[in-house]
């Protein structure tokens, strides 16, 4: 079934529009906020930019280990945590696997075991999916593929577009009353971008541009994950 970020908020729609049948001179009460964005449990499926030591789940995941070098130096300060705290949500789990791909391919080489593929099945009971990847398919030079909705062979998932599509056609059917979210860094060009709204629009879950990320080394700084964790809470409560 497909889902759409909006439909998530349908609850807040019907609060809202209860509240234009009231008499505000019998009942003066204020409309109540929308809960959806109170207490939400969330697990992110990510890459090296999403992983803090000892906050990873399995512990085998492969971290990124020099954040420290960049001035990230306490789990305070990554874009998750700060989004989780000023939206008041829990971490559920945050499966990331630093140097992985959403595709089973890099650099010709066959790369399964750790994709977002396969680790997409781990992410505990949420009710908000972040998926933050395509980095390392592009900077490790992954095929695109074709637009490949269904029927996936082992081939065609060695390409972006084939296997974000089984990715998020596997989500909904292994997290159905979860909202799956694609954080996209338009730095990774026009091709990725058009591709990955092309896929998400086609299975109806959202896809929220990150822009003018400051990084270092490649990753995020200290000042970068307050960006996306300010432009993530902005696109969540609707305002970006």
């Amino acid at each position: 079934m497909k889902k759409t970020f909006k439909g998530f908020l349908f609850a807040m729609m019907c609060i809202l529009f209860a509240a234009c049948g009231k008499d505000p001179e019998t009942d003066p009460e204020p409309t109540p906020e929308p809960q959806f964005l109170e207490h939400a449990r969330f697990s992110i499926l990510g890459d090296s930019f999403s992983p803090y030591p000892g906050y990873v789940p399995p512990a085998t995941n492969d971290t990124w280990p020099y954040y420290y070098q960049i001035g990230v130096t306490s789990v305070e300060q990554m874009w998750w945590r700060q989004m989780a705290d000023a939206l008041n949500w829990t971490l559920e789990v945050n499966n990331s696997f630093s140097g992985s791909l959403v595709c089973n391919m890099n650099y010709n080489n066959y790369y399964g075991p750790y994709s977002f593929l396969n680790r997409m099945y781990d992410l505990g009971n949420p009710e908000v999916i972040l998926v933050f990847g395509g980095t390392n398919d592009i900077v490790d030079e992954a095929p695109f593929g074709d637009y490949i909705y269904w029927d996936w062979t082992d081939e065609e998932l060695c390409g972006y577009r084939p296997a974000l599509a089984c990715l998020l056609s596997r989500l909904s059917e292994s997290y159905p009353d979860a909202v799956v979210i694609f954080m996209a860094d338009v730095e990774l060009g026009d091709q990725f971008i058009q591709s990955t709204h092309t896929i998400c629009d086609f299975f109806g879950a959202r896809c929220v541009d990150l822009e003018g990320i400051e990084k270092d080394w490649k990753h995020p700084s200290a000042a970068g994950m307050t960006t996306i964790a300010e432009i993530m809470v902005e696109a969540i409560r609707g305002e970006h």
